[in-house]
């Protein structure tokens, strides 16, 4: 599995404006091939600052979110990481 891990400046402070921008592009997202999972949410230090973290099958489909956003969405700063280990929590 592989993670795109996005930031972008420009994040709406206001908070029905943060919700129907994450929701907007959480559902561009859904529809890229391989997509398993993703979050999207405002910096606590920075409420001005999105992150996102989005997972994919695989190394292509990672690669292929990343080339996307880049050609579409201006101010972004892009990583794909590998996922190595996985953990959840215990009830």
């Amino acid at each position: 599995m592989w993670m795109v891990i996005g930031e972008q400046g420009g994040t709406p402070t206001e908070a029905a404006a943060r919700a129907a921008q994450f929701a907007h592009m959480a559902e561009v997202t859904r529809q890229s091939p391989g997509f398993v999972r993703g979050w999207w949410g405002s910096d606590e230090d920075e409420p001005g600052l999105g992150h996102a973290l989005v997972v994919l099958d695989t190394l292509e489909h990672a690669r292929a979110l990343k080339r996307m956003v880049e050609e579409n969405v201006t101010g972004v700063r892009l990583r794909i990481m590998e996922i190595g280990v996985e953990a959840e929590g215990v009830a």
